[in-house]
């Protein structure tokens, strides 16, 4: 028996199989998202999502090319139908949850992420507000419409694209889109390594997953069928699907993502698409079950990550397993109530396509409008007028220029930064934002003695001057770190009033881990690693002996503070759980009210900082005249328990960085005239 690969009208009939891939790519999020262990790939459920997107959009926008009859208006007034309702009525009411259960500052940040997201860029938001799989970035309520964006930028150039290439030429469109594929995939696997954050989020290195699409769905429009044996329609469809899952459960957070890292989920799920009448698509993917769970996985993929992510929020940062398996089944029952009165009674609409649009634009900017209100008012403070001063801390690190962020690799040479009109000695703080954290306390001290603080502070760089020689390629973050620290290197042996370089840096995070080695297992095992991790990061304080080096020869002296203590819970959102009223009734109902009013959590126990402190130790011990200071005993008990705040004073404003107050106790014993050259003090 042999069937047919495809119809030329397959991508206008409706398919339950492409429901059931949708249900499988839902749930692979939800259960990612949701923190199931086993599911370490989860997040390439997006990546089916947008396969299946390009092949019904550029099916529906071929169709009608091929029928002669193709409107923008109808096309954009059919998407409006299908997206905005759902994604306004999931908007408006975690709005109203996010100024009952956010701080201003968490709110300020969530107005921002949501007028971003109803513009449609928010995937560009959240690159420039870094990594997807970062914990920062786990407790904002918008982040799953990173995505969504992508798929609408998508929208807003396909049909353009494809009408000018029909009106050329009709058999130019599949070619085309091919050699756009090809080079949206080239791109993708060429910049992954020096721009990871740019691929994941950005539509062109995204554009070959949503293309493989369009090409499916344009090549089944072609009249020269394809008639393919049972045996290698049943064989390639148990092939897509092993190559659309095997993903799913191997890949992880770690791995080189998307580029060649979603090449299987993308191959995989085209071929299952393109053999509608293998049993995999016939029996399986159409189960009954699976075209339910698809039919509502839109409205699931809005609803389960706000969930997800206030429960972060009201735990700290942490995802306790029976609350998010809580959180999955609610957004599970509002997908479904979201599908049958809000999604199906919408797309039944029969008004003309102006009009529906202006309505939708008048919606749209009503959000805008509210969002940008969240926004430009700091949160709406008044909300909570009795809440700990935490928010102007947090500020006060965000808005510091002297720490240069992403796109700049030179210091800050402004008046504050690095002063240039006086006659006074220089202490010099290099470092990441860790260091920058430090700077206020750092200042009132240097003024206090007689000093300047000039400042080479640079967001997610090590303080490393000497590093010709790391391992190659680099990503371009590191490689503008580089550049930064070698202008900041050349500058303080430069400058004559430098007479003290103090470096401080979240040293745990230069700290790699060889593969394969577990920090459980007794004595031995943790033995094994510290000798194993030592030898696998000798290069990088190897770079750091011979960064001090060049500094002692040009007569500076040089002190080394060690990092201080980190969290795996975030303190002030902790702080802020027990002072919001719907806040610490949801953390009581959930019995994590006792963690908020914890003031003494142990820090986090990651060997890598441990081995840290060791290394700064061993660098001290091999260069005579360099100090090093202790930053984390003002925090820490002997019990091993270290404060986040001192009664109503928060040291702490994130699991890592300290408020000005907390950097005035970590230096509270820290003085420079003990340590500068020459000075006699």
């Amino acid at each position: 028996m042999k069937v047919e690969a495809g119809k030329t009208s397959s991508a206008r009939i409706y398919r339950p199989d492409i429901d059931g891939l949708r249900s499988i790519a839902i749930v692979s999020v939800v259960l990612y998202h949701a923190g199931v262990p086993w599911i370490s790939g989860g997040f390439t459920g997006v990546d089916i999502f947008f396969v299946i997107s390009g092949y019904l959009i550029g099916g529906h926008i071929f169709s009608d090319l091929h029928a002669g009859g193709f409107s923008f208006l109808n096309f954009y007034r059919l998407r409006a139908k299908r997206i905005l309702p759902a994604f306004y009525a999931m908007l408006a009411i975690i709005t109203v949850a996010a100024l009952f259960l956010l701080s201003p500052f968490e709110a300020q940040e969530f107005g921002k992420s949501a007028l971003t997201a109803t513009l449609s860029v928010s995937n560009i938001y959240f690159w420039r507000h870094s990594s997807y799989f970062d914990t920062q970035n786990t407790l904002s309520p918008m982040l799953m419409t990173w995505s969504l964006g992508v798929e609408e930028q998508f929208y807003a150039v396909i049909p353009v694209l494809m009408v000018l290439l029909a009106r050329v030429r009709r058999n130019l469109v599949l070619p085309l889109i091919l050699i756009v594929c090809v080079v949206s995939f080239a791109y993708a696997c060429f910049d992954l390594p020096t721009h990871p954050t740019a691929v994941f989020y950005f539509l062109p290195a995204r554009a070959w997953e949503l293309g493989v699409g369009v090409a499916l769905a344009v090549a089944g429009f072609s009249k020269k069928r394809t008639i393919l044996p049972a045996l290698v329609t049943e064989a390639g469809g148990i092939l897509g699907a092993a190559l659309m899952l095997v993903p799913v459960f191997m890949l992880t957070a770690d791995s080189h993502f998307p580029g060649q890292g979603a090449l299987s989920t993308v191959l995989g799920t085209a071929l299952i698409i393109a053999l509608p009448q293998s049993w995999v698509n016939r029996r399986l993917l159409s189960f009954p079950a699976l075209v339910f769970i698809g039919r509502i996985s839109y409205s699931w993929y809005l609803w389960h990550w706000p969930l997800l992510a206030f429960i972060r929020v009201v735990a700290g940062g942490s995802l306790p397993p029976v609350p998010a398996a809580g959180a999955v089944a609610v957004s599970l029952g509002l997908a479904i109530a979201s599908y049958f009165f809000i999604e199906q009674p919408f797309r039944k609409s029969r008004r003309a396509p102006a009009p529906l649009l202006i309505r939708y634009a008048l919606l749209s900017s009503v959000f805008l409008a509210a969002c940008a209100g969240i926004w430009l008012t700091h949160g709406i403070p008044r909300r909570f007028p009795n809440l700990p001063e935490i928010d102007n801390a947090k500020e006060v690190l965000n808005s510091d220029a002297c720490m240069v962020r992403e796109g700049t690799d030179k210091p800050n040479h402004s008046q504050d930064c690095y002063p240039s009109s006086t006659s006074r000695p220089a202490a010099a703080l290099w470092g990441d934002s860790h260091a920058a954290a430090l700077a206020p306390a750092l200042r009132q001290i240097a003024n206090s003695e007689g000093y300047e603080l000039v400042r080479f502070n640079k967001s997610f760089c090590r303080p490393l001057g000497v590093a010709d020689d790391l391992r190659r390629p680099v990503s371009s973050k590191m490689d503008e770190c580089l550049r930064f620290n070698r202008f900041a290197l050349d500058q303080m042996q430069a400058d004559r009033r430098v007479r003290i370089v103090i470096i401080a840096n979240a040293w745990g995070h230069v700290i790699s881990q060889p593969a394969g080695i577990q920090s459980s297992g007794g004595a031995v095992a943790v033995r094994d690693l510290a000798t194993r991790m030592l030898a696998s990061n000798q290069d990088v304080f190897r770079f750091l002996e011979a960064s001090i080096s060049l500094l002692q020869r040009n007569g500076k002296q040089v002190i080394l503070l060690d990092d201080v203590p980190t969290f795996d819970l975030d303190p002030t959102s902790l702080v802020w759980t027990g002072w919001i009223p719907v806040r610490r009734a949801i953390a009581d109902r959930l019995g994590l009210l006792n963690r908020s009013g914890s003031e003494l959590p142990s820090p986090m126990r990651a060997p890598a900082n441990a081995l840290a402190t060791t290394l700064l130790k061993i660098v001290v011990s091999d260069l005579p005249g360099t100090t090093m200071v202790d930053t984390k005993r003002p925090f820490c008990g002997q019990n091993g328990q270290c404060a986040f705040r001192e009664g109503g004073t928060m040291l702490y404003l994130d699991p890592q960085h300290l408020t000005p107050d907390g950097a005035r106790l970590a230096l509270e014993h820290f003085h420079l005239r003990s340590a500068a050259p020459g000075d006699g003090g």
